[in-house]
């Protein structure tokens, strides 16, 4: 009988990957024997989900288990209760190739998925562990074969009570009054925190006398609705929301504080849903007794087959549609601030304060250079009313226009006349002399070339490991032309001050000039 379980998310797919192959368990016992390798690169997924992160990506992987029962696969068994490697590798690879045709339909590995897969044989039984990054990698979006939710659920009963079938092994028998258990509720952790003490010491064993009593009070028809059901803990404690129980969804399950207790605790199961129908929960569970007591029973019926393999069926060309549409949807466009958008909600407030502080630390910069540029243009001007040593000279800004015509010295009103105002070009125009232009010319380009090469980073992949050196070729010539424009551009303006203070010396030295409009 297999059964598909999915893992507590790790910060790091890596996390999930290193205890699959680690030589000892989650209570820090070493096993019996070792972790048996199938498919799955470690430094090859490592890269992927680190691109996955600066996509933007917050979740990046999952993982879970298909579990078989001690005497499946007993056939590759050797005598001192390890699997003959060869044989049961040929048998996981069968299931594998299943697991991705039903879960990445239109898929290829690795083109457009990367995963991990490998077997564990030291509890006596076979575990087959898988690990995957949610990103499709021909375009870098984040896709989840397993959202949330009942419809999934009820596929991933279809697709366990099919393999089981294929396999020859006997159904999964599910409890309808079986309240959810998370890990810290079922696991022996080596160095428990206060939190997993209280799980595993408390919770899990209040849960289970709970759900004993609520099964009894259910098959003696004492509950028959949800609001039965609710009276009956309200006298065994706290139900919390109950101002909330209109909401369709948003509490399909109850917050119980039982008496004696000060935190909730979350119960979740068949009974708990809003559309829950007790009748159907009694009949399901005659129905398992049945099972249980013949063996006739404990395979599929060829019409269960037909409506399961109906209903997994057109999961499937429904996810291979979403999937078809998600590879031809074209790369994912990364943005600069795009952890400004997928951070999770926790996370918003405290990045906006950052934020908001360095906008403020930034303006403060600003204010202070254009004061100190402010400073520097008086001192420029100061530094060519001295060279020219003339009280003849006087400077008129223009507000409307940045051009500033330079008239030469008259005697008198009737020069003024006779001669025509000669305008040369503006301070700015004088600095960029022909030394300036060909640096223009020099940094145009640069330009060019940097642009040539930030197109042919568009046209890779930024998710391809074939193309993740490239890409980071190409970054570094980049950085070497920006590097170049910078230098230029420093060149520029000291010819541009140089220019400037020459042309103060030619005006002093043409015997003083008049600056006017």
């Amino acid at each position: 009988m297999a059964i598909m379980s999915f893992n507590k998310s790790s910060k790091s797919i890596m996390s999930a990957i290193n205890y699959f192959e680690s030589d000892t368990d989650h209570t820090n016992t070493v096993r019996k024997f070792k972790p048996i390798a199938i498919f799955g690169d470690k430094n090859s997924i490592e890269k992927i989900e680190n691109l996955a992160r600066e996509s933007g990506i917050e979740n990046t992987h999952s993982s879970l288990a298909i579990s078989f029962r001690d005497n499946e696969f007993s056939e590759f068994r050797n005598s001192d209760g390890s699997y003959n490697e060869e044989k049961l590798v040929v048998a996981m690879k069968e299931i594998v190739k299943d697991f991705r045709e039903t879960w990445f339909a239109g898929l290829k590995n690795p083109d457009n998925f990367s995963d991990f897969w490998n077997i564990h044989t030291d509890k006596g039984n076979v575990e087959l562990n898988c690990a995957f990054l949610k990103m499709e990698l021909s375009t870098g979006k984040s896709f989840n074969p397993f959202p949330p939710g009942e419809l999934n659920q009820d596929m991933r009963d279809c697709y366990v009570d099919l393999l089981n079938d294929k396999l020859g092994f006997d159904r999964v028998i599910r409890n309808p009054f079986s309240l959810a258990h998370n890990d810290l509720e079922l696991k022996d952790i080596q160095n428990p925190s206060e939190t997993a003490k209280r799980q595993k010491n408390f919770v899990k064993p209040k849960k289970d006398k709970i759900q004993n009593f609520l099964t009894s009070q259910v098959l003696d028809k004492k509950i028959n609705s949800r609001e039965e059901l609710i009276r009956v803990l309200q006298k065994n404690g706290e139900v919390k929301f109950l101002d909330k129980e209109n909401e369709k969804d948003k509490y399909n399950y109850i917050s119980f504080i039982p008496t004696g207790s000060t935190k909730a605790m979350k119960l979740n199961g068949p009974m708990f849903k809003k559309d829950a129908n007790f009748d159907e929960l009694r009949n399901e569970h005659r129905t398992n007794q049945a099972i249980e007591k013949n063996d006739s029973l404990k395979q599929l019926s060829n019409e269960e087959k037909e409506s399961k393999q109906e209903k997994l069926s057109k999961h499937i060309e429904i996810e291979k549609s979403c999937n078809e549409k998600l590879k031809n949807s074209g790369i994912k466009k990364i943005k600069k601030n795009s952890s400004r958008k997928y951070l999770p909600k926790s996370k918003k407030l405290a990045t906006k304060k950052v934020t908001s502080s360095n906008e403020k630390v930034t303006q403060t910069k600003q204010s202070a250079e254009n004061k100190n540029d402010s400073i520097k243009t008086i001192d420029k001007a100061n530094d060519i009313k001295k060279l020219s040593e003339n009280k003849s000279i006087k400077e008129n800004l223009y507000k409307s226009s940045n051009q500033i015509k330079i008239k030469p010295a008259i005697q008198n009103k009737e020069d003024s006349q006779k001669n025509s105002t000669a305008s040369i070009s503006s301070f700015s125009a004088v600095a960029f002399n022909s030394s300036s232009a060909l640096i223009t010319v020099q940094i145009n380009s640069i330009l060019f070339s940097k642009l040539n090469l930030e197109m042919q980073i568009g046209q890779l992949s930024h998710f391809k490991e074939s193309d993740i050196k490239k890409i980071f070729e190409l970054k570094q010539k980049i950085a070497e032309l920006q590097q170049q424009i910078e230098t230029l551009k420093a060149k520029q303006e000291q010819s541009a001050e140089s220019a400037l203070i020459a042309n103060a010396k030619k005006f002093k030295n043409s015997g003083g000039s008049k600056i006017g409009i």
